[in-house]
């Protein structure tokens, strides 16, 4: 295990990260936590409860320095992706070896979605941080005798929860097997330091929140909306295990790729099998890290890419293992180096060359055209006036027009969720008077555009109006008084 390598991982990390640096707030989540900077009120989705307390005061941080809440949270994002790589390797050398450690810096550091994620607003390589930083701890007190470690990585993990509250479940089976053996008085204290520290998160929250109802009524109301959208305990009963699992194999798939086989080849090889249970406790705890958080995703929420690194870490290493089983199956150990050199540079390659979901080509698309879009819709009087139909960007539209500087136009937003059920209406000719929008029947303009590159349009009308970096607007004038139908991913237009 060498420091001076793991700085050359952190420095490659910053290097091949810095030219995908996002400059505009990137999703939903990423206006919420801006909002935050300004005031922390989870009771009114600033941000979405629990709040991430931590986080937010980590960005206010950067933001007195940069004095801009999206170049805050892409440098939070950055760092924290480069320590993550750094970490992991730093870890994997303890929990194997040296070769283990670097294999699995490599795949992390060329995992397709945790590159692109190290550019956006959005906490979750600030997730893959923490999950490394505490696993590390707790193999350093599982590994040692007495009691001082268990307590020290009892306290990273409470901090932790602070930042990202779903590690008090991911990461709490790491605790215990760290715990077991353990003198029961260290236990004992280590136990208290997480509740102490967990508390303080929680006062601290509810006390920025306006008190502790209003941060309970936060909690309340953001377990309900997960519950009636996505969980088996809600509305939707075990149908939702279906979606959960189709969307995290999704996410799994687009971040690993070509790590998949090297994955599998670790159960399926019976020398690697043998080398793996050799040390049973060790076993155990890679994949108590791994699939913990299955238990969450699964039944209840997995709600878009970045949540998987919390598992991603992990299946690297996994993943590294099976790269070493491979070339020691084939009796060619000098393999190894051209085989983990392949995987790396094909899924590197997918992220710098092809145009797939969260490529290069796709985050720059998506961040330029933000402003592309909103600022062609100036270009033309009854374009600056245009109802804007949105499946997943509103706030980020909300945010550029009308609350940013300079805004970019007076629009009417028709922002949708498309699982839920259709929307129709007849589009307005009158003009909009405070508190009465499209779905009453009127509009700025007779202009409809639709935002998002991914919904498809049906109907007679449509202009297509591709911007510099490629992204879509699909634009219908004249529309006053057509009928339109919005279902999923589909806009539909009747004149």
């Amino acid at each position: 295990m060498s420091w001076r390598l793991a700085l050359l991982f952190f420095v490659l990390a910053i290097l091949s990260r810095l030219p995908f640096q996002t400059e505009n707030l990137w999703a939903h989540d990423s206006v919420l936590y801006e909002r935050a900077i300004d005031r922390f009120s989870p009771i009114d989705q600033q941000p979405q409860a629990p709040g991430y307390l931590y986080y937010v005061l980590l960005i206010r941080a950067f933001v007195a320095m940069t004095r801009d809440a999206n170049r805050a949270m892409t440098i939070v994002s950055l760092i924290a992706g480069a320590v993550a790589i750094a970490l992991l390797y730093l870890f994997a050398a303890r929990l194997y070896d040296e070769r283990t450690g670097r294999i699995s810096a490599i795949f992390l550091l060329t995992a397709v979605t945790f590159w692109a994620y190290a550019g956006i607003a959005y906490p979750y390589t600030v997730l893959a941080a923490l999950t490394i930083a505490c696993a590390f701890a707790f193999w350093h007190a599982a590994t040692r005798s007495g009691g001082r470690a268990l307590i020290g990585a009892s306290a990273l993990y409470g901090i932790a929860i602070g930042f990202r509250s779903d590690l008090a479940v991911f990461l709490a089976p790491l605790w215990l097997i760290a715990a077991w053996g353990r003198r029961l008085g260290a236990a004992f204290v280590g136990a208290v330091v997480v509740a102490a520290l967990f508390a303080t998160w929680y006062v601290g929250s509810a006390l920025a929140d306006g008190g502790f109802a209003a941060f309970s009524a936060a909690l309340g109301e953001q377990s309900r909306f997960v519950d009636d959208r996505y969980s088996m305990f809600g509305e939707r009963g075990l149908s939702a295990i279906g979606s959960n699992i189709y969307e995290l194999a999704r996410f799994v798939g687009r971040a690993t790729y070509f790590l998949a086989p090297l994955v599998a080849a670790v159960p399926l090889s019976a020398s690697a099998r043998h080398i793996e249970l050799s040390d049973r406790r060790r076993a155990l705890f890679l994949l108590a890290w791994t699939l913990t958080p299955l238990a969450i995703y699964v039944p209840i929420h997995v709600g878009e890419y970045g949540y998987v690194f919390s598992m991603l870490p992990g299946i690297c290493v996994i993943a590294a293992r099976g790269a070493i089983a491979l070339a020691r199956g084939s009796r060619l150990p000098q393999t190894l180096p051209w085989l983990v050199a392949a995987v790396a540079l094909a899924n590197g390659s997918i992220f710098l060359l092809s145009d797939t979901p969260l490529s290069a080509t796709d985050v720059i698309r998506k961040d330029r055209g933000t402003i592309e879009k909103l600022e062609f819709l100036q270009t033309a009087i009854d374009l600056r006036g245009a109802t804007i139909v949105t499946a997943y960007d509103a706030l980020v539209v909300i945010h550029y027009s009308m609350e940013h500087t300079p805004g970019y136009g007076d629009h009417s937003v028709i922002g949708y969720d498309p699982a839920n059920q259709p929307i129709e209406f007849n589009f307005g000719s009158a003009d909009c008077a405070p508190g009465v929008g499209p779905l009453q029947g009127c509009a700025h303009s007779p202009v409809l555009a639709v935002w998002d590159d991914l919904v498809r349009v049906r109907g007679d009308g449509w202009q297509e109006v591709r911007m510099p970096h490629g992204s879509r607007l699909r634009i219908a004038r004249n529309a006053a008084g057509a009928h339109v139908r919005i279902d999923g991913l589909e806009v539909t237009l009747s004149r």
